[in-house]
């Protein structure tokens, strides 16, 4: 906490200092404190209880030089504090133990921006210089943790381009967007100076069928490929279907969510699905063949008793395996005043992990109070109960 005190002072200080500076500053972010109550030891739900701190920071100040010209700086947690949601990561130290939970800050980041041309009469380009994010490409051109130079708004003609050299991992990357007589065309391309990987996506509209072919190769040369389609066959009725091939596809760039890739999955075959909202009930299901997984989910809100109810169900079906069902409900209490940012919640999980018999059930409820503070409780079947209590201030 010394901490996050020193660099929160420190960052007041800078924004006392604007006037003399004559420059424009703004600070902001998050801190947050939770306490979980719950068990220890998962195996043994009903004894040995304990409380677990979590702490969290997130704050970002940009110094603004003029109309060209901004200085950025974001500080963070390491281990312990805020995921890349700021949201509070799980608890895993035990203030009661040897090792207690600490908020251990860090500069996460730091880069000068400037807008502007490299000549005289040129076109106004955005560059950074430091910490840089490149999101150019979800198949090889995403890079959360590069340390270099990324240029943005090259225009020619109707081409929009950028481009990246990321000094730390000896890469350079360019990519550019166009539309051309009715064609969306995208293209990246990544090296560092030994390996290439390249990307490409098309996409337009033939009859009423919107139409997306993407592909990519990898520095290995194995390739990627996708082609899309979905239309309205009917009012409310819309047809997707697609066919992938990206078995031995992989690279470092890729972007990712949850350490898995969102582009491509190491999987051959195609998938067809039905989207449809009847009766105020939005309902999809699909089919995957090389996963052999057939989905299904439905979602509506619904007003009984001066409750808006929000219902889920969710419903897995993989070969030779049980069907996994999911019923999630969850209603925000707004019939008594004093009561605003209560929810309660309640689901259940039959066959979880489509396991034949494996269910459980839970319910649940959180309240926001006006002061910031936040609670919230659960029952779990299997987990048993927990609870928690924290308060989050934004600034």
């Amino acid at each position: 906490m010394r901490k996050a005190i020193v660099a929160l002072i420190a960052a007041l200080a800078l924004v006392m200092a604007a006037p003399v500076m004559a420059a424009e500053i703004n600070l902001g972010g998050s801190l947050e404190t939770r306490f979980n109550f719950a068990p220890k030891n998962a195996d043994e739900p009903w004894k040995d209880w304990g409380i677990e701190a979590d702490n969290g920071l997130s704050m970002k100040l940009d110094v603004n030089a003029g109309e060209k010209i901004r200085v950025g700086l974001e500080f963070g947690t390491t281990e312990v504090g805020l995921d890349e949601d700021d949201e509070l990561t799980e608890g895993h130290d035990d203030p009661t133990g040897e090792n207690p939970a600490q908020l251990d800050i860090t500069l996460k980041k730091a880069y000068l921006e400037t807008t502007g041309a490299f000549w005289h009469g040129g076109p106004e380009l955005v560059t950074t210089v430091g910490d840089i994010d490149v999101e150019f490409n979800d198949y090889v051109a995403t890079l959360s943790d590069g340390n270099g130079v990324k240029v943005e708004g090259i225009e020619i003609g109707p081409v929009n381009a950028r481009a990246f050299y990321a000094w730390n991992k000896g890469q350079v990357g360019a990519a550019a967007d166009a539309r051309y007589a009715g064609i969306d065309l995208g293209a990246a391309v990544v090296t560092d100076g030994e390996n290439f990987e390249a990307a490409g996506t098309a996409g337009t509209e033939i009859s009423g069928v919107r139409v997306t072919a993407e592909g990519a190769v990898d520095k290995n040369s194995n390739i990627a490929y996708k082609l899309s389609g979905e239309t309205e066959i009917m009012p409310n009725v819309i047809l997707k279907g697609s066919y992938r091939d990206s078995e031995n596809f992989a690279s470092e760039n890729s972007k990712k969510d949850d350490g898995e890739p969102v582009a491509y999955d190491n999987h051959k075959g195609f998938k067809v699905g039905v989207a449809t909202t009847q009766y105020g009930i939005a309902m999809e299901a699909s089919y995957d063949q090389p996963t052999e997984e057939v989905a299904f989910s439905a979602e509506k809100e619904i007003e009984l008793a001066g409750l808006n109810i929000k219902g889920e169900y969710d419903a897995t079906y993989k070969k030779d395996l049980a069907i996994e069902h999911q019923i999630a409900l969850s209603a925000p209490m707004t019939l008594v005043p004093q009561l605003q940012g209560l929810e309660l919640s309640a689901g259940a999980t039959i066959n979880e992990d489509n396991v034949e018999g494996n269910n459980s059930w839970n319910v649940g409820a959180e309240y926001q109070a006006p002061n910031g503070i936040n609670v919230g409780a659960e029952y779990h079947s299997v987990d048993g109960p927990s609870a928690y209590a924290g308060l989050k201030v934004e600034f």
